[in-house]
């Protein structure tokens, strides 16, 4: 029987052959296109490789991944010998006087910080691997947004580090949602094709805003801790409160946001409490997936969460105003907690966006910003 050889590795049958040869020029990508002795990279890879994100057909693609493995353990082994205080040599003196008791103490209490060492270098190193995955996934829907057919093209050609996302095929099928009237606007069928969640996109010019919106009702929090593709992200996904009703437009539609100290999500959204910056950074551009919006800040607020039997004014509970009373009411307490206000205040029949994140102001804290649609853009 002949044999086929590629390197060092042999293969019994043309096929298995072929398949080494894929994984070779899959690998020859990868090591032209990052840095596989960078630790962060390395450890992305492994991730990758580890949840079966990145796949290998042959023996080869098996060593590289062991490659790896190897590189992230010698990176590790390196991270904790620099640093790990240098140890002083005790003198004869101080050995004779130390007994076992004290060297066991010591033992354990050197356990103990190595495990607390590594267990903060395990959470360090899967927070940025989290972090970063979720990122790509955000840039591969902004990707489908302004250019569909790159994107695919980019997924068919299996693009390192695309295959990240779990959810890249986009041949789907836009999901048709009971009482549904109006279409879906054709820059976000391929989005909707592949996450139903899919609501709607935000950017905010001069922020890091600028990222995909959920809108979960059966699990109002789902994206609280998840990225968009549903996987275990620190940072979260913004997503509306789960009472909005997109089809029939609310009066008021929030998205809720976490306060990332990297200024991810709406981390930039602190911000706002300075005025120049507020007046520098109004107007939002946001778009359901049914329309397109521009809306400019009017409010910038404080608030707290209330306890469920409090009688005090919950921002986040103003979904839908039924009246002109209902609405003004709301527009007052809304002026009452604000920080700085706007001269052009909505009217009844003004749709409204407030984005809502965290704010340590007080326990509980909450800083949200209200906004306005404009109405020439309606």
């Amino acid at each position: 029987m002949a044999a086929y050889n590629i390197g060092k590795f042999t293969f019994d049958t043309e096929e298995e052959y072929a398949k080494g040869m894929a994984d070779v020029r899959k690998i020859e990508k990868i090591t032209h296109t990052v840095d596989i002795h960078d630790p962060d990279t390395a450890l992305r890879l492994y991730w990758l490789i580890r949840s079966g994100k990145l796949t290998f057909q042959s023996k080869i693609g098996k060593k590289f991944f062991l490659d790896i493995a190897d590189i992230v353990a010698k990176n590790a082994a390196k991270k904790d010998r620099q640093e790990e205080p240098e140890a002083k040599a005790p003198d004869e003196k101080e050995t004779k006087q130390s007994g076992a008791p004290h060297d066991r103490g010591r033992m354990i209490l050197g356990g103990v910080c190595f495990i607390a060492a590594i267990a903060c270098f395990v959470w360090y190193f899967w927070s940025d691997f989290t972090n970063y995955r979720g990122d790509k996934a955000n840039d591969y829907l902004r990707m489908l947004k302004e250019n569909p057919d790159e994107a695919v093209e980019m997924v068919s050609n299996d693009t390192f580090f695309l295959e990240d996302a779990p959810e890249l095929a986009a041949d789907g099928e836009v999901p048709q949602h009971e009482g549904v009237t109006p279409p879906v606007l054709p820059e976000y069928q391929t989005i909707l094709a592949e996450h139903s969640d899919f609501a709607g996109w935000i950017t905010i010019e001069g922020t890091k805003v600028d990222y995909p919106v959920m809108l979960t009702p059966t699990d109002k929090d789902f994206y609280l801790r998840r990225n968009i593709n549903g996987e275990e992200d620190i940072n979260g996904t913004l997503f509306m409160d789960a009472r909005t009703n997109l089809a029939e437009r609310s009066t008021n539609i929030i998205i809720y946001g976490h306060n990332m100290k990297s200024g991810a999500m709406f981390g930039d959204l602190k911000k706002y409490l300075e005025e120049d910056y507020w007046q520098a950074h109004k107007q939002i551009t946001f778009d359901t997936i049914y329309e397109k919006g521009t809306y400019e800040i009017f409010a910038v607020c404080l608030a707290k969460v209330q306890y469920q039997d409090s009688k005090e004014f919950r921002y986040y509970d103003f979904i839908q105003a039924d009246s002109e009373e209902e609405f003004d009411d709301y527009l007052d307490h809304i002026i009452q907690l604000s920080v700085f206000t706007g001269t052009d205040l909505p009217a009844y029949g003004d749709e409204l966006l407030t984005l809502s994140t965290c704010n340590s102001f007080a326990e509980d804290g909450r800083l949200f910003l209200v906004a306005r649609k404009c109405r020439d853009a309606e």
